[in-house]
């Protein structure tokens, strides 16, 4: 945006709506988790979260030291309400596959041109990949990513990938929109994605879509570990049990 169509922008209410969208994906957060979340100094966030308390717009959970949404925004709420849900739902059967193959188990969900954790299981092992909740990862090159586009409508592939620049997070990356949709028709046939070294050195990671009732992929569940250690190609076990956890997930909501 050039300046003259942000100089009338008023920072606090950009902050401000910012911190209602991260309340909103978390179901509920303390002050310190908004602050890391968004990057707003403490101070202005205490006073946002203070005021939006005082309009009914959060409320204040007083043991946890949390905010959550409250009935001022509907709209907001049925959203934080919607994505509280799916995690609940994913939570049991993420601790069961974590527990199972002893690796990271991911939860995420199209968010813009980007795919956002909503939960994460660590492995207990000392060497593992995971991402904290709230953080991003490219669509195009992550296992989430692949298994949410393939079960989505054409015109939102189109929307994220068609005469875009495809980001190359490393040499094994795939960028060219050919390419992909090939991927995503491989990806759509199978049920399950496969992402090897794309978004990291050394990480695999297999992804399975938690499909609505229309079809069509409302989030996605991964596991991922290293290279050495975890490959899903090899045992047909681990993506049985991925997607029968996606499709459980899936029914229960």
């Amino acid at each position: 945006m050039n300046s003259s169509s942000t100089r009338y922008l008023v920072p606090v209410l950009q902050s401000a709506f910012r911190l209602l969208e991260e309340v909103s994906r978390a179901g509920a957060l303390t002050l310190q988790e908004a602050v890391l979340r968004t990057g707003i100094p403490k101070s202005t966030v205490f006073r946002i979260f203070s005021t939006l308390q005082h309009l009914g717009v959060l409320i204040r959970d007083e043991s946890e030291k949390s905010y959550r949404l409250g009935y001022g925004v509907p709209g907001l709420l049925t959203a934080g309400e919607d994505l509280e849900t799916l995690r609940r739902a994913a939570l049991p059967q993420m601790i069961r596959l974590r527990d199972r193959f002893g690796e990271t188990v991911n939860l995420g969900k199209l968010q813009h041109d980007k795919v956002v954790y909503l939960e994460v299981v660590p492995s207990e092992s000392a060497l593992r990949f995971s991402e904290r909740p709230g953080a991003t990862v490219a669509v195009h090159a992550s296992s989430l990513g692949r298994a949410i586009l393939a079960f989505s409508p054409a015109a939102v592939v189109d929307g994220l990938i068609a005469g875009r620049p495809l980001a190359a997070l490393t040499a094994r990356t795939i960028t060219a929109e050919p390419e992909l949709r090939k991927e995503l028709g491989l990806v759509r046939r199978q049920g399950y994605s496969l992402e090897v070294e794309e978004t990291a050195l050394q990480a695999v990671c297999v992804g399975a879509p938690i499909l609505g009732r229309n079809g069509e992929a409302i989030a996605a569940l991964s596991l991922s570990g290293p290279i050495h250690r975890f490959r899903p190609q090899q045992d047909p076990q681990i993506v049985t049990a991925l997607r029968e956890a996606a499709a459980e997930i899936g029914g229960v909501r």
